[in-house]
């Protein structure tokens, strides 16, 4: 500790310190920051009540615990509350309220509230810092790392530098002891007037970690010349006889990687592997040119150096050498690791660097890789070569990075790794303050800046956890802070085909045992956050036990959560320490999957790349169709989830059971039903059903595997077959090993356990619970005698679906009741199907044939209701089928009755599986694309929603998010174009904007990437349902076309005409053939089941939702990194601080033009007043100020550029309040809300408002009698609103729409210039703007901006929602009145239906009135319109075609007469004769 550059002291000697001076005391984690904060707050806390109790006349006075953000206020409440003091909480919801509620927090001990918030406290007066008698600042580090002015800086600096006698400050940075002597605190020391000192412990003193370097190459861009090899290759073999893609991936990468030379050395070692292998005859031509072709391959030398014109290796190689040559003086006892995320770059780059040309002849490389199955000698030997010296330089990749290799003087890092866990091996490996890890940057790339900043930025608990990993202690489980990237460790093509792995069915990844700790630690993090009850502690504990084995003498124990109940996983003994390692974590992973816990989010992924047909999202390009009708509609294959896929690779002798339990729905009960897949099914979120208008939760359930035998999967096979035929009402009949999934009944005895929905552990054993009997007496028989002696009529009728005759395909009927007051000799009038007949028996003797009579004539009878049809249950408009023309069953006699072998409660919840099973299909697709392309950034919720077009009908669509997703791309396209276009003006930037965020641009990432195929476009049609299946599988019966179309038959199709005459004219493109036989709109809609028919436009609106989807999920980062992964072009912007550290490399970007003019004092100060911030560069306020005339015509900086960004921040800002304030508004309504909020109008009449019109600088005297005359007419029109609102007892309204003048554009300008001018002074983030339009802007719009009043005619305002809602049958109707004079009644029709009424004696007032209402229920009820208004789904249209319109003419013309009507009474109302 004698080299740090302040004292280090231990809690007592700093505590006595803060009674001298301001303290900034540097700890080395959260625990030990804690530990002495509770120490020092309550000594001062105990010391002011003693000071107190001696002088009664003395005032509270508390602690002021500043944190730094919102988030942590609720984190520090808990962990400093105590029985000694009391501790308060200044929130977000007090902060927000309409009156000051500091009183109501400051009788506490201690205050905790976020710096942003203290600060709007103080600028309000709202509370002092005199108030407190210590000031606490946790985590002071941060302020350490940002550029811009922290909040806490201005509360020093603004406020608390003025108290002559202010309370002490103790600031604490938590810092990991290894950086101590590079720490610099000057700034901070500065700002906090305070000294700063080192908590001495035991653990600061123990380890130092490597000292971390980062060096920099230039980018890399092979010529097109470079890649000439690699064609070549590909004519020579183009049927891909004997080279594989894997050939040329790694080919490309070794070229980026090393250069040209090392691509000819790696053609030259497959070519020679290939061409000395043994293959079929029918490869030997291709044989022959591949030798002939390596006979050709140039014999190049190693040039390194870049200045030569011959240099043939990348800058990147070329660093690597420099770096190298440096240790040349350690000599003899150099030692050094290089890793490689690749294995095949690893193993040229080791044969480049020992090319006597590479100038290095003191290193001897060797490239190290160890198998899954390795030889433990190997290992060893392996390990003592480079300890003795024989192999000096070792290249790895991330697969052996836990191989225990002797420490290293130098650790490399060839390519960055985004992973806490490399990271920590990284310094296992090295020497600790004695050596050095070193890692390699490409030049400006902002994305490796970001990877690097993310892997070296760790807590306190993380550094002491890899400061502990680093010494040997491997037993610990890491904090869940820990970061593992989901790149695969072991992810060589070549090396993985026939390893040993664990599959998981939701994404296809595969878990090597080099993976294993990852997912194992993965895992752990995320069961600590979601577990119910107490995880217990995990933990990996490696022994060295001399038993014996021949195996080894390692073994190696895991500890699970212990909630899980799984018991300690014990590996088998190994030679190696690695081994035991990795087969223990292996095995634990294989138990933690098999029983659930474990699943798509633990598992490695493979990199997402579109051209790629082995990747992910690879080979859907190439299918893509375009229709004939419009080169803007494509065909795209419609994807089907893995799961499925992977399904027949698990044995069908364990079953993963899901229970679902839908809530009572119509008031009907429903039994739970058990879904049994062969693969683990991961855990579904509740969702809800629809029916008739009634709505419902269905609920899930995992439980524990388990095992059946084959006669209870004969009887389950037997048992979905029927239930699968009563659904469908037709033939089904598939084998128990081409199922993929079967339903069960669940016995009464079953119940979820309380206090843990959705997720239980393995206290849920589904399969003891499941009553065999009868599921082995509905795979025999599909119905059995209501009537029997062996039982009373009620009891057999209990829970009972029935039947009128004895054959399997027929209606079904629910069991109302035994009606014991009725026989069959009884007349009821109710019963329309007998009314012809004296009684039911007679009935029966007409109409039934062979009826013999009955034993019993007194029986009662049983009253029934028909079993719907089944039905797409995933929208609100949900309902039954147009009933028969014929009289209903209502009666039936029990003798005659045949009762369904599925109770009702059960087959209620069986009917639901259809439209269950199809929305489970959708979430595993979401999973699948969230794990896969966003790496599980995005709330799968919010995913779905995303992606979820109106032509799926379902619940809710992606419209709401598309306003909220357009909102934010125009922000990071108009935050890039500023700072990378620092010159252009506001005509260019809004045209090089359109190349960022036009349809087309984004319909062609969405392409590239490969989301399309998971759209969700199709709508579910229950007549083409089936249940998930193997292609191919047998059954009988009408639909068997349809059962190889997909392996999942658990997916709707879609009934929209449109898209089945697209399909069909496909189909028939070219087609002159005659006689060709017509297909049937059914087999029609069969083949386009697995095409999805969509708009270039409807394809952009879902990448738009996706990004605000991410925003949602996780603000702006997660949504910039989606950005990014869906390849929206804003090259190397990584986070969002690369706006300004862009705009710092361009001046002019992030600073005022020099010919700026120059703002008076006062007005610099009258501005900041009105926006309640701080411009921290008045020159952008200037020009934010400075109209375009006030330079005379020379050239000079107006607002214009500002005004650009200023525009697109409003834009977003204004988006997603009125997103978040009306949580169910329709989009429609969203956009006629958000474009009243930023018209040029409202933006001006806000101008006037806030006075931002009297500091703008122009030149221009006609321009400025313009504002002045705009402003006299607007003030004059605001006060008379404000009377006539106060008159008839309302808000007011938008005054500014009655000017009948357009007001100066510069005025709605400046507003937008402001706003941007603050939000480039604060480097592109919200604060200062955040809180001018909480604090300004908000405000006034909500005052004035609503439905109601977007239009001085309501009904305007009306049309125009339905008219952007895409509503076709609406109308204002007038209804006739039987006696003149008398009042007038309007109604408000959608669809036919009455949504809003009104009645006035005038027609203009009844008019406004109905119209008022008919916007009232729209915002209240946020599904009306979806209930009854389907137009978007396409039924609509066809049901308009059936219907005659509901306008006639003689509505239409009454509709004209009340328009004109209303427009003269409004006149009259403004013209004060009202």
């Amino acid at each position: 500790m004698a080299d740090l550059p302040r004292p280090a002291l231990s809690a007592e000697s700093i505590s006595a310190q803060l009674d001298q001076t301001n303290v900034i005391a540097v700890v080395e984690s959260h625990v030990e920051k804690l530990k002495f904060l509770r120490s020092l707050i309550g000594q001062r806390v105990v010391e002011q009540k003693s000071t107190r109790s001696a002088d009664g006349a003395q005032s509270h006075r508390f602690v002021l615990f500043i944190v730094d953000d919102n988030a942590s206020v609720e984190e520090y409440t808990a962990e400093l509350e105590n029985d000694d003091f009391t501790v308060g909480a200044y929130t977000v919801a007090l902060h927000t309220s309409n009156i000051n509620q500091w009183p109501s927090v400051l009788y506490n001990d201690i205050v905790v509230v976020p710096a942003n918030m203290l600060l709007d406290s103080l600028m309000d007066g709202n509370v002092k810092l005199s108030q407190a008698h210590l000031i606490v600042i946790s985590d002071a580090q941060r302020i350490i790392l940002m550029n811009i002015s922290h909040p806490i800086l201005r509360i020093m600096t603004d406020f608390y530098a003025r108290i002559l006698d202010g309370p002490r400050v103790f600031a604490t940075v938590t810092s990991a002891p290894e950086r101590w002597a590079s720490l610099d605190l000057t700034r901070l020391e500065i700002a906090f007037r305070a000294q700063s000192f080192f908590l001495a412990t035991k653990a600061a003193n123990s380890w130092y970690g490597p000292l971390e370097v980062v060096v920099e190459y230039d980018k890399y861009i092979p010529q097109e010349s470079d890649s000439e090899l690699n064609s070549k290759v590909r004519d020579v073999d183009p049927g891909s006889l004997l080279l594989r893609t894997k050939h040329f991936r790694t080919a490309r990468r070794v070229l980026h990687e090393l250069g040209l030379l090392a691509v000819d050395l790696y053609w030259r070692h497959v070519l020679d592997e290939l061409c000395g292998s043994t293959t079929a005859e029918d490869v030997d031509a291709v044989r022959q040119k591949l030798s002939q072709l390596r006979g050709c391959l140039p014999n190049r030398t190693l040039v390194a150096s870049r200045s030569s014109s011959a240099c043939n290796v990348s800058p990147k190689l070329a660093r690597l050498l420099e770096i190298l040559s440096a240790y040349e003086e350690q000599g003899p006892g150099f030692r050094g690791i290089v890793f490689s995320r690749d294995r095949g770059v690893a193993r040229i780059l080791a044969e480049l660097l020992s090319s006597p040309h590479a100038g290095l002849p003191f290193i001897r490389p060797l490239a190290f890789y160890l198998g899954e199955s390795h030889e433990a000698n190997h290992e060893l030997e392996l390990c003592r070569a480079f300890e003795e010296g024989r192999h000096n330089l070792l290249v790895l990749t991330r697969c052996n990075e836990d191989v225990e290799i002797p420490q290293a003087s130098a650790i490399i890092s060839y390519d960055l790794f985004e992973d806490h866990l490399t990271y920590a091996y990284f310094h296992a490996r090295s020497k600790g303050r004695h050596s050095h890890l070193i890692h390699m940057v490409e030049r400006g790339n902002n994305e490796q800046r970001r990877m690097l900043n993310h892997v070296e930025t760790v807590d306190a608990d993380l550094r002491g956890w890899i400061a502990g990993f680093a010494q040997g202690e491997n037993n610990a489980i890491p904090p869940k802070t820990l970061y593992t990237s989901l790149d695969p460790r072991f992810n060589d093509e070549d090396e993985g085909e026939h390893r040993e792995y664990i599959l998981d069915p939701v994404t296809s990844a595969r878990l090597h045992k080099p993976d294993a700790e990852a997912a194992f630690y993965r895992f752990v993090a995320t069961f600590e956050q979601q577990a119910v009850w107490n995880q217990g502690t995990s933990s990996i504990t490696l022994e060295e036990i001399d038993s014996g084995n021949v195996n080894g003498r390692y073994r190696c124990t895991v500890t699970p959560p212990k909630s899980t109940g799984i018991p300690d996983v014990v590996g088998p003994f190994c030679a190696t320490k690695i081994q035991a390692k990795r087969e223990a974590l292996y095995r634990a992973c294989q138990e933690c999957i098999r029983l659930g816990y474990m699943d798509y989010r633990h598992f490695p992924q493979l990199p997402w790349c579109s051209d790629d047909p082995h990747s992910p999202a690879g080979g859907s390009l190439q299918e893509v169709q375009t229709a004939n009708t419009s080169t803007g509609t494509h065909g795209y294959p419609r994807k089907s989830p893995d799961f499925w896929a992977n399904s027949p690779k698990y044995p069908v002798s364990t079953l993963y059971p899901t229970v679902v339990v839908p809530d009572s729905l119509a008031g009907e009960s429903h039994a739970p039903v058990v879904i049994l897949t062969r693969a683990p099914l991961p855990q579904i979120p509740n969702f809800l059903l629809f029916f008739a208008g009634a709505r419902a939760t269905a609920h899930f359930y995992k439980g524990v595997p388990f095992q059946i035998s084959p006669v209870q999967l004969q009887a389950l096979r037997g048992y979905t077959n029927r239930v699968v035929r009563s659904l469908t009402n037709k033939p089904f009949d598939c084998r128990a090993e081409s199922l993929l999934c079967f339903f069960a009944p669940l016995a009464p005895s079953w119940q979820p356990l309380s206090g843990a929905p959705g997720f239980l552990g393995p206290q849920l054993r589904v399969g003891e619970h499941i009553p065999w009997d009868s599921v082995q007496l509905t795979a025999d028989y599909f119905a059995v005698p209501l009537w029997s002696n062996l039982t009373s009529l009620d009891d057999s009728a209990r829970d009972a679906v029935v039947q009128d005759r004895n054959v399997e395909f027929t209606m079904r009927h629910f069991l109302v009741k035994v009606r014991h007051d009725l026989t069959p000799l009884s007349k009821v009038d109710d019963s329309p199907r007998e009314a012809e007949y004296p009684n039911f028996l007679e009935y029966c003797k007409a109409r039934r044939k062979d009826f013999e009579g009955l034993e019993d004539e007194k029986q009662p009878m049983i009253e029934v209701s028909a079993v719907p049809g089944v039905l797409n249950n995933l929208h609100p408009m949900s309902a039954p089928q147009t009933p028969p023309a014929k009289a209903p069953l209502k009666y039936l006699i029990p003798e005659l009755t045949y009762k369904f072998t599925i109770p009702a409660s059960t087959f209620r919840t069986l009917w639901l599986i259809p439209s269950i099973m199809t929305r489970i299909d959708s979430y595993l697709l979401v999973k699948e694309l969230d794990a896969k392309l966003f790496h599980l950034s995005i709330h799968e919720q919010q995913l779905l929603v995303a992606l979820s077009t109106r032509a799926a009908w379902t619940e809710s669509n992606y419209e709401r998010l598309e306003f909220l997703g357009d909102a934010f791309l125009k922000v990071i396209a108009s935050n890039f174009l500023y700072v990378t276009m620092p010159n252009a003006g506001e005509g260019a930037l809004h045209n090089a904007r359109q190349s960022i965020i036009g349809n087309k641009i984004l319909h062609d990432c969405a392409m590239r990437v490969g989301i399309c195929p998971y759209i969700q476009h199709k709508r579910f049609v229950p007549k083409l349902w089936q249940p998930p299946h193997t292609p191919g599988a047998p059954s009988t019966g009408a639909q068997s076309q349809q059962q190889d179309q997909s392996h999942t038959a658990g997916k709707g199709g879609d009934d929209v005409d449109e898209d089945v005459e697209m399909a069909d004219a496909e189909s028939s493109e070219g087609n002159g053939a005659k006689g060709k036989q017509k297909r049937s709109k059914k087999q029609r809609q069969m083949d386009g089941q697995n095409t999805l028919w969509m708009g270039d436009k409807i394809v952009a609106d879902v990448v738009e939702a996706i990004l605000a989807a991410a925003f949602l999920s996780g603000g702006h980062e997660v949504a910039l990194r989606a950005a990014k992964r869906l390849q929206i072009p804003l090259p190397n912007v990584a986070q969002w601080t690369d706006f300004a550290r862009i705009a710092a490399e361009h001046p002019t970007a992030q600073h005022a033009h020099p010919s700026v003019v120059d703002l008076r004092l006062d007005t610099v100060e009258a501005v900041q007043t009105i926006v309640g911030a701080i411009f921290s560069r008045p020159a952008l306020l200037a020009q934010a100020l400075t109209h375009g005339s006030a330079f005379g015509g020379t050239e000079g900086a107006s607002y214009e550029r500002l005004e650009f960004i200023g525009d697109a921040v409003l834009d977003f800002l204004v988006a997603r309040h009125i997103f978040e304030r009306h949580p169910h508004l329709s989009p429609g309504g969203l956009t006629l809300l958000k474009g009243a909020m930023v018209s040029n109008r409202a933006l001006a009449a806000f101008c006037v408002h806030a006075g931002l019109h009297r500091h703008l600088v122009l030149a221009s005297d006609q321009l400025a009698n313009a504002i002045a005359k705009y402003v006299e007419a607007l003030e004059a029109r605001r006060s008379r609103e404000y009377e006539l609102a106060t008159r008839e007892n309302r808000l007011p309204g938008q005054y500014w729409l009655d000017l009948p003048m357009e007001p100066p554009k510069c005025l709605s300008d400046v507003v937008e210039s402001v706003i941007g001018a603050l939000y480039v002074c604060d480097s592109f983030f919200e604060v200062g703007v955040g809180r001018f339009f909480d604090a300004v802007f908000k405000p006034f719009m909500d005052a004035h901006v609503r439905l109601q009043t977007l239009s001085a005619n309501p009904k305007v305002t009306l049309l125009e929602l339905l008219q952007a809602e895409g509503c076709q049958q609406h109308a204002v109707i007038k209804i006739p009145q039987d006696r003149q004079n008398a009042p007038v009644h309007m109604e408000v029709h959608i669809h036919g239906q009455v949504v809003a009424s009104a009645t006035d004696l005038s027609a203009a007032i009844a008019t406004r009135k109905v119209s008022l209402a008919a916007l009232d229920a729209l915002t209240n009820d946020p599904e009306l319109l979806a209930r009854i208004c389907d137009c978007g789904s396409g039924e609509s249209k066809k049901q308009h075609q059936q219907q005659p319109s509901v306008k006639s003419d003689e509505v239409m013309q009454d509709e004209e007469a009340e328009a004109a009507e209303v427009e003269e009474a409004m006149e009259a109302i403004e013209e004060g004769e009202l």
